[in-house]
């Protein structure tokens, strides 16, 4: 039977466990300052200040004023974090006030503090576990006696009645480090990966369909700062906040932390293909995005590209039309989905909150290509086809990325308006560079169609 109600406790920290992060050398401090900073930006964003640091493979965040009703939309943001491979709010006591440290730790603190957190998580029917992990090998109890004496003590002070060590509806967690302990239910599981800002810049080249957001997401998990580059198929699509693709981009920017979405027309190219349909309308397509990404890419900082591709998953995607695409340009172009199963695209699209965004009716520019592709290409002969079709190639270029407009998102939310002309470079404190025009310099690298 349960003894009168304890006060509950109530969280005072966060832990967020970072275990890649203890695999890198010499420059792990590096990482872990970037992964403190990015945890900061996160809390930012919700309009909390609260204290993060690092140390021993996780970080730490100590819950201050402004806490939210609902601590669970903290934990939910930090989550998305690239980095963090779990996390939970936990109750942490001072090594001092337990005593752990000595040969006679502070047994009825420990005890009470478990038992107010059993008491505040009780789930009727329900089963629990109690599990210690003990770092700090100063404590002089054994793992296995606390599980037994605290398992025991919640059994009589609570109205748990009932011990499952393989599937509990709730496990007690009590994990014991040099800092202190810290008392946790559960665990929520972050996205993992390395944090944003530690794997360079790349320029993903974003549609409104499943797999590119996707990729993105891959990219941002292994560290790089993503921005987007899209082709609407009109003027008007370009500014449209209701699109798919702005949709998407704001939405990954819970990933990305910050991005910027560049969108430029492909009017001036639709124009430029009259005549008859060759069948290849779709790689001449793809291989003139490639160009205008490489040419933006370069202004940005960026190292390579980012696509969706699977390897044979649409005819565009054969082997052969991929080689043909992707010959148009020396940047690199990264494939995180190259030989996916499309399900688990799917299955982390809807993981990530893309899918429903991405399944949208959405008129972009292969609604307004053949409708039969042909499966082969090789690059000679989409040479000669731009030779003849598009004679003035890196004019039409310049006079596409020349009606190029940007915005940036942060965090799930947008940073700023559209914009148009000017150029944001992120400078090495952060601070925006609007001192480069987009539309200058198209010649460095654009066409050089002669060149494959």
């Amino acid at each position: 039977m349960a003894s009168a109600r304890l006060k509950q406790v109530k969280p005072n920290r966060i832990v967020l466990r970072c275990p890649e992060l203890t695999l890198k050398g010499r420059n792990r401090g590096l990482f872990e300052r970037s992964l403190v900073e990015n945890v900061s930006r996160r809390l930012a964003g919700l309009g909390l200040r609260w204290p993060v640091r690092s140390a021993h493979g996780r970080v730490y965040v100590d819950v201050g004023a402004g806490v939210p009703d609902d601590l669970e939309v903290v934990l939910q943001a930090l989550s998305e974090v690239a980095g963090v491979e779990s996390l939970a709010a936990a109750v942490w006591l001072r090594p001092d006030a337990t005593r752990q440290q000595t040969a006679s730790p502070d047994v009825e603190l420990i005890e009470n503090t478990l038992v107010e957190l059993a008491e505040g998580s009780f789930v009727e029917g329900g089963a629990f576990a109690v599990r210690v992990n003990r770092v700090d090998k100063r404590l002089a109890m054994k793992s296995i006696e606390m599980e037994r004496w605290l398992g025991q003590s919640v059994c009589d002070r609570t109205n748990w009645d009932r011990v499952d060590l393989r599937h509990p509806d709730r496990l007690f967690a009590i994990d014991i480090y040099r800092e202190g302990m810290y008392f946790r239910v559960g665990k929520v599981t972050g996205i993992g990966g390395l944090p944003v800002g530690t794997g360079g810049r790349v320029l993903a080249l974003l549609s409104g369909g499943i797999d590119s957001p996707v990729a993105a997401f891959e990219l941002a998990k292994r560290g790089c700062r993503v921005d987007f580059f899209h082709l609407s198929a009109t003027f008007a699509q370009q500014r449209d906040d209701a699109t798919p693709v702005v949709r998407l981009a704001k939405s990954l920017s819970r990933f990305t932390l910050r991005s910027r979405l560049f969108t430029a027309p492909a009017t001036h190219l639709d124009l430029a293909l009259t005549g008859p349909s060759t069948g290849l309308e779709a790689i001449l397509f793809r291989r003139f995005l490639v160009r205008a990404g490489a040419v933006l890419a370069g202004r940005l900082g960026a190292r390579a590209l980012v696509t969706g591709d699977s390897l044979g998953q649409v005819a565009s995607q054969t082997l052969e039309n991929l080689t043909t695409v992707y010959r148009a340009t020396e940047m690199p172009i990264f494939n995180p989905l190259i030989g996916a199963n499309k399900q688990r695209t799917i299955d982390i699209a809807r993981r990530i909150g893309t899918y429903d965004i991405s399944i949208e009716p959405y008129k972009d520019c292969c609604a307004l290509l053949a409708q039969r592709p042909l499966t082969h290409s090789e690059p000679e002969e989409l040479q000669a086809l731009e030779r003849e079709l598009l004679p003035n190639y890196d004019k039409l270029l310049e006079t596409t990325l020349s009606d190029l407009v940007w915005r940036s998102f942060e965090c799930g939310a947008e940073a700023d308006e559209w914009q148009s002309s000017v150029e944001y470079r992120e400078t090495r404190d952060g601070t925006p560079d609007t001192s480069v025009s987009p539309g200058s310099h198209v010649g460095a690298g654009a066409g050089d169609v002669e060149s494959e």
